[in-house]
């Protein structure tokens, strides 16, 4: 994926991310709002310059752009970039320095200081970052890849083709192949 390598992100995680996040469909909206094969929400949208999160080229490059800038903010740490684009950068911070978040909507994030190293305690971002990290490493997760897993950015072809990625049955246990296919059945950004 071009935009992977534009913007230094390993595509393997912008494409285990994609698929994780809306199993590669374009006119995917969350029940919280966010929208595309990305799953921006409009703040992060506006901020990342996006006009159409459904549109894959805008959606593609500015989740680049953004897990670029997620993983130098947290030291190259595939764990935290994953644990920030679910459930937000302020979050994950909150949850490393112990310090309480407060939203303008008056919502409390972290009310009662706890340290985690950055993944916060909840079941769905824990499960998301467990899944994106098992997606990543081939089937197996353990702790220490939990907390100390990096990934170095690096686009690699196959027989001069971008690897893609093919989702395969939902209805069984989530897997992923990486293959030399040019086309996806769900979507497909050169």
């Amino acid at each position: 994926m071009e935009a992977a390598r534009r913007h230094g992100v390993d595509v393997r995680l912008l494409r285990v991310i994609c698929f994780m996040e809306s199993r590669f469909r374009l006119e995917v909206v969350s029940p919280k709002g966010a929208r595309g094969p990305m799953q921006f929400m409009p703040a992060t949208a506006r901020t990342y310059r996006i006009n159409n999160p459904h549109d894959p080229r805008q959606s593609m490059d500015a989740a680049a752009r953004y897990l670029g800038d997620l993983l130098r903010k947290f030291s190259g740490r595939v764990d935290l970039a994953l644990a920030a684009y679910n459930a937000g950068e302020g979050t994950v911070e909150s949850f490393i320095t112990g310090r309480s978040l407060l939203f303008p909507n008056g919502k409390i994030v972290n009310p009662r200081g706890i340290v985690t190293g950055g993944i916060p305690p909840y079941p769905e971002t824990r499960s998301y970052v467990k899944r994106g990290l098992n997606l990543l490493n081939g089937g197996s997760v353990t702790n220490s890849l939990v907390r100390h897993t990096h990934l170095q950015s690096q686009s690699r072809l196959v027989d001069g083709n971008n690897l893609t990625i093919d989702a395969l049955s939902e209805s069984e246990p989530v897997s992923v192949k990486f293959s030399s296919q040019t086309h996806s059945s769900f979507i497909s950004v050169p």
